[in-house]
């Protein structure tokens, strides 16, 4: 179980910029703050969470808390940012903390979003291991 402090960044949107020596386009995350919150999820799972084998299962739990804007009224963040671009994000950032061999382990989860002081609650288990 860890708790990761800050306000979650979601990740799969690019955007397509000009490179400057080649002209050529690249894409990058179209987020500046992914790499930071990706590094805090990867350093506080390495500092909280055991390894999982190569082809163990995991069950995964992740409570996603955002801030709630001042205008708000409404109880749950029926919004953006996406759950799955927030999942995506913590995935890699637990899978660089070396807790898994590849996020793929994965085979059960529940993922939730709501309005709280800002971070994630993560809980990881193992499923067995496999034969």
């Amino acid at each position: 179980h860890f708790h990761v402090p800050g306000v979650p960044i979601p990740q799969g949107s690019k955007k397509s910029i000009p490179h400057k020596a080649s002209g050529q386009f690249v894409m990058i995350d179209a987020h500046p703050g992914l790499k930071s919150w990706r590094k805090a999820v990867t350093q506080v799972a390495k500092a909280h969470v055991g390894t999982f084998s190569k082809h163990e299962p995991v069950a995964l739990v992740a409570e996603f808390e955002l801030p709630r804007p001042r205008s708000v009224r409404r109880d749950h963040p029926a919004v953006k940012p996406d759950l799955d671009k927030l999942t995506r994000a913590l995935l890699d950032g637990i899978t660089d903390a070396g807790v898994w061999v590849d996020d793929g382990q994965v085979v059960t989860a529940s993922i939730t979003k709501r309005y709280g002081d800002p971070g994630v609650w993560v809980s990881v288990y193992s499923l067995g291991v496999p034969f």
